[in-house]
């Protein structure tokens, strides 16, 4: 029997703070920190600065498996979140997204943490690297004196088989991460006794005991513990709140050059948390431990190192406090949103590096309200921004958008209609240049166009008239992700998910551009998390499929898609308003190796679950789904080369003539679709392979 070489499946696409609290914060926890040194920056602020490479893992555990709910902790995972976003910034960490591993909740398991310090972290880095480590959590002693971090997993009674011991992680930064530049954040946090020997004082030993081959900044001292406050960007550890100021550039005062220095991070934190807990009647003093350079470069932002002029160092930082007179105030300073102000519950914003700030209060059909502060070093100030002008609209161009928009909404609208269309959307908005709601239906409508380029202006103008606007944002997002920007459209869609926390579509959105840049577990969570909002979106199945998909968990993917076909008619019209599924105006994704979005949400449904069945051998199975998948899309090559394989792993196994005839038909198709396919070489040699022993079987 004549066995052919199968090509690898080309896998289915699926595509701050309120006021602060006038007694301690109610659950004080240990947390520790490490940081180490990245090569010296330049001299001059004129002169280039080159980041080495980064690579981190980020842990968080809030709510464990088998503490009692007294022993979880409020805001770890959220604090994780933070210090994640900080990292793959471009103006704080300038990590890659690959190159962040993050374990949070149910995933950071004991065999999780093992599997991403251990195998990971020593397979990736490089001498010339940075590397950074954080634990967000709980830290144990067991009655011998040693320290371990609590895994999600972690069993009081049995420390030493389920808890991480930190000399292994010593042992893996000193000896197996060959990284230069290494730096270990822990924040284990201690709220109440876990087991009788992890006292405050003894965790915090177990820290001082670390190597001193890399830097080391514990988040107390001997018996302090490591506060919460949940009136820091609404709910954070006071330690990792300002780790992240200071790594987002609060921190770059001495000298203020657009780099953060280890140095100057150190002296930061310790200020800023100290501080701020002294204020509230209780103390926390972190301290460092480890030799590291002191101009080591551990953030760096081009837009700070832009705009720095000729200025005396900076001594201390200061707080600001912001009013808003109406509700739901989105608070800016420099460019960079820090929470909301509304009536009676200002934004406090501490640990601000003192000089010239720019704060501007926006909200949807309000002019936005701007003032310069010029804060003290160590000084509080409080402003009040008032948004007093409402945006009117001018007759003629809200009759010319409520026209336009009425032909957007007839769901099978093109060519001269979208034109119309767009025409009056021009004139509403050289009329008014606000006008944010024309400006973003303009932009769909170019985008059904098929002028992505031009339908990202009209995105950015609706954005930049109110910078609030959901949906703006997340139509931004979709356009970033269409013109090959994902990181940049993951980062859109992780502020639009902030502002609107309980919208499922913005998490299924979020949960695609995840899947783009490859992150695929966290676009099963964001998925998960929209299903939990909406567990009758189609869409969230569909994308939590995908990724389940990618990841090798093929029934569990069945099972999805199946639920996805089964909740939605996936060409209702409502879907051309929002989603970029819509069809006719559905994105293309060219990624390397994997197949481009079909056209229709069900087609892509059809094609999951014969990409699933194919890698289960349910051959019989899959062929049917491809063949619903082509019916919904006729010209999708991917398909065809999928229903290829199906037909010759099935002749591979029953050398059935008309089996080998199924890959020809399809083989041949995707061929003549796309003669310059990037497996066409391959796809030529299983057809030349097929007519070759097309005779000798019957």
């Amino acid at each position: 029997m004549m066995i052919f070489p199968v090509l690898l499946l080309l896998s289915a696409a699926g595509a701050a703070a309120a006021q602060p609290p006038a007694a301690p914060p109610k659950a004080p926890q240990q947390r520790d920190l490490v940081h180490e040194p990245l090569p010296a920056p330049p001299v001059g602020v004129d002169q280039p600065v080159v980041v080495p490479r980064g690579y981190a893992v980020v842990i968080g555990v809030s709510d464990y498996q088998h503490l009692d709910a007294e022993g979880d902790l409020r805001f770890a995972e959220r604090d994780a979140e933070a210090l994640y976003s900080a990292l793959i910034s471009k103006e704080g960490g300038n990590m890659e997204w690959a190159n962040v591993k993050k374990l949070l909740g149910k995933d950071a398991t004991k065999e999780g943490i093992r599997q991403a310090l251990e195998e990971w972290l020593p397979s990736v880095a490089q001498e010339p690297d940075r590397v950074v480590v954080y634990f967000v959590g709980h830290g144990l002693v067991d009655p011998q004196g040693r320290g371990y971090l609590a895994p999600f997993d972690t069993k009081p009674g049995e420390i030493e088989a389920t808890g991480y011991p930190m000399a292994r992680l010593s042992e893996v930064l000193s000896k197996q991460v060959k990284a230069r530049w290494k730096v270990l954040l822990t924040d284990a946090c201690h709220s109440g006794k876990i087991t009788p020997d992890s006292s405050i004082e003894r965790i915090n030993e177990s820290f001082r005991n670390l190597p001193r081959s890399f830097l080391t900044l514990n988040s107390s001292r001997e018996a302090e513990r490591s506060y919460e406050d949940e009136a820091l960007a609404g709910g954070a550890g006071v330690y990792t709140y300002f780790l992240v100021q200071g790594w987002l550039g609060q921190a770059d005062t001495d000298p203020n050059d657009g780099i953060v220095t280890a140095d100057e991070l150190i002296d930061y934190v310790r200020r800023e948390v100290r501080s701020y807990t002294r204020s509230r009647g209780v103390t926390q003093t972190p301290t460092d431990h480890g030799d590291f350079p002191n101009d080591l470069l551990l953030g760096f932002s081009p837009t700070r190192r832009q705009q720095v002029a000729a200025t005396a160092k900076q001594l201390a930082n200061g707080t600001l406090i912001v009013e808003a007179n109406l509700e739901n105030v989105e608070i800016y300073v420099n460019e960079q949103r820090y929470g909301v102000a509304s009536p009676g519950k200002p934004l406090h914003i501490p640990g601000l590096a003192s000089g010239t700030h720019s704060v501007r209060g926006v909200r949807m059909g309000y002019e936005p309200a701007t003032l310069e502060v010029n804060l003290v070093p160590g000084g509080t100030q409080t402003i009040s921004l008032r948004l007093l002008y409402q945006r009117t609209i001018k007759p003629q161009a809200r009759r010319n958008y409520q026209e336009a928009q009425e032909i957007w909404d007839r769901s099978r609208a093109g060519g001269e209609q979208l034109r119309r269309a767009a025409g009056l959307l021009e004139a509403a908005l050289k009329d008014e240049p606000k006008y944010s709601e024309a400006a973003l239906l303009l932009c769909r409508v170019q985008n059904a166009q098929g002028e992505s380029g031009k339908a990202l202006k009209s995105c950015r103008q609706a954005l930049n008239s109110d910078q609030d606007f959901v949906e703006a944002r997340v139509m931004t997002a979709i356009l970033l992700l269409q013109t090959g920007d994902a990181p940049e459209a993951v980062r859109q869609l992780q502020q639009a998910a902030g502002q609107a926390p309980a919208d499922s579509y913005v998490h299924s959105v979020l949960a695609e551009a995840l899947i783009q840049v490859e992150r695929y577990e966290d676009a099963e969570k964001s998925a998960s998390r929209a299903l939990e909002l909406d567990n009758a979106s189609a869409q969230a199945h569909l994308l939590r499929a995908d990724a389940r998909l990618f990841l090798d968990k093929h029934e569990e993917a069945v099972a999805d898609y199946q639920r996805s076909l089964a909740l939605s008619d996936f060409n209702s019209g409502i879907l051309r308003k929002f989603a970029f599924y819509a069809v006719g105006t559905g994105m293309t994704k060219n990624r390397s190796g994997r197949r481009a979005l079909h056209r229709t949400q069900k087609a892509s449904a059809y094609y999951g679950l014969c990409s699933c069945e194919f890698h289960l051998e349910n051959y019989l199975r899959a062929i049917p789904w491809c063949e619903r998948s082509l019916k919904e899309d006729p010209s999708d090559v991917e398909t065809h080369i999928l229903l290829g394989q199906n037909y010759l792993s099935l002749f591979n196994r029953d050398n059935r003539r008309n089996q080998l005839e199924g890959a020809q038909k399809h083989l041949e198709q995707a061929l003549r679709l796309q003669p310059a396919h990037q497996n066409a070489p391959q796809l030529k040699a299983q057809i030349t392979q097929i007519r070759e022993f097309l005779p000798l079987v019957r």
